[in-house]
């Protein structure tokens, strides 16, 4: 009963160490629990099979089981499966017949004495099946991010030698010693779970090797990630620093420019351009569309020089769907329009926002003070500028960009507040 039990247990390490190969090697299909089932599937059905007592049918057996089991369950091809399952068939072949020739040399025993002496067989089948895994650990650390746990394996293979010494001790007191069987029984389990030892030993090293490189990995990313960090901290400091050296650039400038008015009135003009330039390049992100924050910052100075009160919230502003074309074309008019209208009143205002809105919908709106109340015709507003002509030009640019990009506007005027409102909404899930 002791040998049944004790050839199922060296079958299913045989599967365990064909797994610990393909995992090494291959990506895999399914989870686990798959993997494991199959791998009992195929334990069982080998140990059936050997049962016949024929070892070319064996080796058969093993060679198209486990091509199936790594063709079904991990992602490879059948080129590389049939040469992974002839390395196996190889690896597994040479270490036992090494085992017994070397047991027979170092015993001074008979090799015929293995397949009669059942004790002696299961040991010597624990001894192959630990050289076999020692061999295939070895081969899949041969690779290039694994070479350097070569020197670690050789420590480790110092386990499995002593083991080895052990079993064929215990196969020198069976051959040599007037045992019962039951202790031979005792000296069996002993090897089962020797063998057993060394495979958890082995695993739990590479456990830990796969901890250590998950727990390097994150150290690496957070460095980065501070480092990312830090780079971007410093380059705006730097833009802070050039902001703040335009600045006093302009003020020196100035200075210069009044000291030099009373003298040279081309100093005065070249100075007043070069302040211009300064004054322009130091715009104010208010999204991340580059042309709207332009288009924006532009406004924004205008309606500082009116003196409109300008409320700007367009930090939402998704707007890659659009052409830079069409962004021109549509804010622009929206805004001076908005700024034509407001600096008329006496409560100077324009609040412009872009929003999203149930994930899909982009709303812009644009609020301006207006003294009076737009001049409508069949839903459409009709500027009330002296030249109809050209001045009507950008209403229609407007919604002539609406209607490319699929979108709705509304234009509405509430008399109590003395306000216009602009509101459209783009579906950005049509565009993408």
């Amino acid at each position: 009963m002791i040998i049944e039990i004790c050839n199922i247990i060296i079958f299913i390490i045989e599967t365990l160490i064909c797994i610990f190969y393909f995992e090494h090697k291959f990506e895999r299909k399914y989870c686990n629990k798959t993997i494991l089932l199959f791998a009992g599937a195929i334990s069982f059905a080998l140990y059936f099979i050997q049962n016949m007592k024929i070892p070319l049918i064996n080796a058969v057996s093993y060679m198209i089981l486990t091509f199936l089991f790594l063709y079904l369950c991990y992602k490879t091809s059948i080129k590389s499966c049939v040469f992974s399952i002839l390395v196996l068939t190889a690896f597994m072949i040479v270490t036992e017949m090494l085992v017994m020739y070397l047991s027979s040399l170092i015993l001074g025993t008979n090799i015929a004495l293995c397949l009669t002496d059942d004790f002696v067989f299961a040991t010597q089948a624990m001894i192959a099946k630990l050289l076999y895994f020692i061999c295939i650990y070895i081969l899949s650390k041969f690779s290039i991010q694994e070479q350097k746990s070569i020197r670690t394996v050789i420590l480790l293979s110092i386990l499995p030698i002593a083991s080895v010494l052990l079993m064929h001790t215990t196969i020198y007191i069976c051959i040599y010693n007037n045992l019962d069987n039951y202790f031979k029984s005792l000296l069996v389990i002993c090897n089962i779970l020797i063998l057993i030892s060394n495979i958890i030993v082995f695993y739990i090293h590479e456990s830990t090797l796969k901890t250590y490189q998950k727990y390097t990995e994150l150290l690496l990313t957070q460095q980065k990630e501070k480092n990312t960090i830090k780079y971007y901290d410093l380059l705006q400091q730097q833009n802070e620093n050039s902001k703040v050296l335009i600045h006093d650039i302009t003020k020196h400038l100035t200075s210069i420019r009044m000291l030099s008015s009373d003298n040279n009135a081309s100093i005065t003009d070249y100075i007043d351009n070069i302040y211009n330039e300064f004054h322009l390049m130091n715009p104010i992100n208010y999204c991340n569309n580059p042309l709207l924050n332009l288009i924006t910052y532009r406004y924004s100075e205008i309606c500082k020089s009116e003196k409109i009160q300008f409320k700007i919230n367009i930090q939402n502003a998704k707007l890659s769907f659009m052409c830079d074309p069409d962004i021109t074309a549509l804010f622009d008019n929206l805004l001076e329009n908005a700024v034509e209208a407001s600096k008329q009143t006496a409560e100077k205002f324009i609040s412009f926002s872009i929003d999203i809105r149930n994930m899909n919908f982009l709303v812009i709106s644009v609020t301006n003070s207006s003294n009076n109340r737009p001049l409508m015709a069949n839903g459409n507003m009709i500027t009330s500028k002296p030249d109809s002509n050209t001045h009507g030009i950008g209403i229609k640019s407007i919604k002539h960009v609406v209607k490319k990009y699929d979108g709705n506007i509304e234009m509405t005027y509430d008399d109590s507040e003395k306000t216009f409102t602009a509101k459209i909404v783009f579906d950005t899930q049509k565009r993408r």
